[in-house]
């Protein structure tokens, strides 16, 4: 992913003409609101693609959420930071959802940290502009709000999960909701992050990965863990993995494929190349 992120930056920085309907359809909130008569282009017009990069601070607690980020190929979360400085991770938003719903149907602050975990592209867009768009149209604001029942279930869910299982069954849980989100058996994440999403310590992430790695469900060496076997991952999984995924439309793909985009296809769109 990596090498399709790095080819990209310098073509996507404040482009708003390589932006199709075709590329903004990889968000699924956002193929929705692309649909709709007259205001899909609209919409388009208003939306610019941006780069993230791994741990890039999107928000910080009590700030005023401006912009809304809707991810193609990269996966933001939602960080709880306690006094003592330990983090947990209360919920990840990759291509199926929208970051800083609170803007629309909540403060308009943002209630957490969020960063990035997983580098990749994103549309940003003034929440206002959103904000504009559901209140005028139902379907629309629906669409907004089966993205808001996925997070609530998804944060519920895991509440559960921290509190009853084990390391190795939240690793798993956690592994295969990055997976469905970006594809790809390659993922650049290093242990000391796993444990801050997790909320675990690091030495129960090398435990549980250790152990992964002895049935061949994964491979992990120097920050860079390699899926072997999803179907491993699957079956050694908690009841909460799911849970969550029966209320999405995310669909994993195909092992070893990643949901990045393709340079030479967005330069012929374009006419850029």
């Amino acid at each position: 992913m990596s090498t399709v992120y790095h080819s990209f930056q310098p073509l996507l920085s404040d482009r708003k003409d390589l932006l199709t309907t075709s590329i903004a359809s990889k968000n699924d909130l956002l193929k929705d609101l692309l649909s709709l008569p007259v205001i899909g282009h609209d919409l388009l017009q208003e939306m610019r693609i941006v780069p993230l990069s791994v741990n890039q601070v999107l928000f910080e607690q009590g700030d005023k959420i401006e912009f809304l980020y809707f991810p193609l190929d990269s996966v933001v979360s939602s960080l709880a930071i306690m006094e003592d400085g330990t983090t947990i991770e209360t919920s990840m938003v990759g291509c199926e959802s929208v970051v800083g719903m609170s803007s629309i149907l909540g403060s308009g602050l943002s209630r957490q940290w969020v960063w990035v975990t997983v580098t990749g592209n994103a549309i940003q867009l003034e929440s206002r502009v959103l904000d504009r768009l559901v209140v005028q149209n139902e379907v629309a604001l629906k669409a907004l709000l089966r993205c808001y029942r996925l997070l609530i279930t998804q944060v519920s869910q895991r509440c559960v999960c921290n509190t009853r299982h084990t390391i190795m069954e939240r690793l798993c849980c956690w592994l295969l909701m990055i997976h469905d989100r970006v594809g790809g058996a390659d993922l650049s994440l290093t242990q000391e992050m796993i444990a801050s999403r997790v909320g675990a310590r690091r030495a129960g992430i090398t435990v549980a990965a250790g152990m992964l790695q002895a049935i061949k469900a994964i491979e992990y060496r120097r920050g860079k863990l390699h899926i072997v076997d999803r179907h491993i991952l699957e079956r050694t999984v908690c009841e909460c993995y799911n849970v969550m995924k029966s209320e999405s439309r995310l669909a994993p793909p195909p092992q070893g494929s990643l949901r990045s985009f393709d340079l030479l296809t967005v330069q012929k769109q374009t006419g850029n190349g």
